[in-house]
């Protein structure tokens, strides 16, 4: 215990355990004590020597731990191809709009300032191909020239906005303009160099529209064929405008673009993002996906709903409609394609009542409508309030609609034989009849007349009366 001794300083009593005083320490005594005490603190917190070779281990293991991490960071995808995408013309370039609104990089180019003004991403992405006094006029010729004059500021700007991040390039063009259908096989070429598989999403023109822009989109379909034929195009979409307006008849204008566009898009961005999601059920992969987009020649697709799915036929009763009017375009064999993909999808109370068998059925519809492709499918929950199953296909490896050309090129020729007949008939519709005979007599007597009237007395008075003015100049 402590104490103060007589003097008021401080003292320890050492006491036993009956309270006797034992002994009083000195004050040197507590310093070395309290110096003894922190020695002996100070040595029990040094760290113990530690084995090097376990360390190392450790070390090693903590690497591994580390880039497995980045690993997984790095192959967890939200997509399965990363597109970039390029858009040509007004048509193209408003696809690739909307695109790139759901996360896809891109860039878009035109001949015409005017039609870039409009396209809602950065402007740096919207590139102006200078040409004559703007625009194409509609003629593929001038929209090839302008591609072709352009043709490094095309591979510089491609070069800087697209890295490897960017696995496969996705070029859109519209059938009917100048400047997407003149440019685009320019364009596919030019892409061509960065080595990266190429897409085309290629839009045939409205039942409407003229005779130039539906020989436009022949003369196109038919350069881009042959490169999806020598595989310099890995997949070939060809969406049909006319189609999409079958199945939207009363949209206006203004909404039938945005709703075009939309059909267009979506379900290829779903398809892409269904496939890299993880699922309990059936599983369509990155690399079944990538497998669909690099099967050569034609690509067609489409999404159907079905609300009756707990009936047994319902499905592949969707799946047989959704192959003869659900797909964007019409008069393709489809027994000619090579591999086919399916996804279905629900929320989980829809996907709990769906009977495993009526997707068995929704199979074996696609595999007999297209004689046997490969085929790969998968089953997605998702966050839908909808109490239905909505179905993505995609089918690939199809040659061209050759139906639906027939049709277009006939279109083409009846309009344009009507503008011939305009062109033939424009002399006589600017021609003023005298009633005089033929144009050969009328001439004849035109001279005839002409020399009557100068000895007539009355060109005798008029020549008489002009030799009476004098020059009064100054000489």
């Amino acid at each position: 215990m402590s104490e103060k001794d007589k003097n008021g300083k401080n003292r320890v009593v050492v006491l036993d355990d009956t309270g006797e005083v034992t002994r009083v320490k000195t004050d040197a005594e507590i310093v070395q004590e309290n110096e003894e005490l922190e020695k002996a603190l100070k040595s029990s917190k040094k760290e113990p020597q530690l084995d090097s070779e376990i360390l190392k281990k450790l070390s090693k293991k903590q690497k591994l731990k580390d880039k497995e991490a980045k690993m997984e960071a790095v192959t967890k995808r939200d997509r399965s191809l990363y597109f970039g995408c390029i858009g040509i013309g007004q048509a193209g370039s408003r696809l690739c709009e909307t695109f790139y609104k759901l996360g896809y990089e891109g860039c878009v180019f035109n001949t015409a300032q005017q039609d870039l003004e409009h396209i809602e991403i950065p402007n740096n992405k919207k590139i102006l191909l200078p040409f004559a006094l703007g625009g194409a006029g509609g003629d593929i010729s001038n929209g090839q020239t302008a591609m072709e004059q352009n043709a490094d500021l095309v591979i510089e700007k491609i070069e800087e906005i697209f890295s490897d991040d960017q696995e496969m390039l996705l070029i859109m063009a519209s059938g009917g303009g100048g400047s997407g259908s003149g440019g685009l096989e320019t364009m596919i070429n030019l892409a061509s160099s960065l080595g990266k598989p190429i897409g085309v999403i290629y839009v045939l023109p409205l039942e409407a529209e003229g005779a130039q822009t539906k020989h436009n989109a022949i003369v196109t379909l038919g350069k881009i064929a042959k490169l999806a034929n020598t595989d310099v195009i890995s997949s070939l979409i060809v969406v049909d405008n006319a189609k999409i307006e079958l199945m939207h008849p009363n949209l206006s204008k203004a909404e039938f673009w945005d709703t075009a566009n939309d059909s267009i898009v979506t379900p290829l961005h779903m398809f892409n993002t269904l496939s890299s999601m993880s699922t309990k059920y059936d599983s369509l992969d990155p690399m079944d996906q990538a497998r669909l987009w690099t099967a050569n020649d034609c690509q067609i697709y489409g999404t159907m709903k079905v609300y009756d799915y707990e009936e047994t036929t319902a499905l592949s009763e969707a799946v047989i409609d959704n192959l003869e009017s659900g797909l964007l375009a019409s008069d393709f064999d489809l027994s000619e394609t090579r591999i086919a993909g399916i996804i279905i999808t629900g929320n989980n109370n829809v996907l709990s009542n769906l009977p495993s068998v009526n997707i068995s059925y929704a199979h074996h519809m696609i595999s007999e409508k297209c004689d046997s492709p490969q085929l790969v499918s998968g089953v997605y929950e998702v966050d839908d309030d909808e109490d239905c199953v909505t179905v993505y296909t995609i089918l690939s490896g199809l040659g061209l609609p050759q139906k639906r050309i027939q049709t277009l090129k006939d279109q083409a020729a009846e309009q344009k034989a009507i503008m011939d007949k305009k062109e033939k008939t424009r002399a006589s519709k600017m021609t003023v009849d005298y009633g005089m005979g033929n144009e050969t007599q009328n001439k004849t007597e035109e001279i005839h007349r002409q020399i009557k009237q100068k000895k007539s007395g009355f060109a005798k008075i008029t020549n008489n009366a002009g030799n009476r003015v004098k020059d009064r100049r100054k000489r």
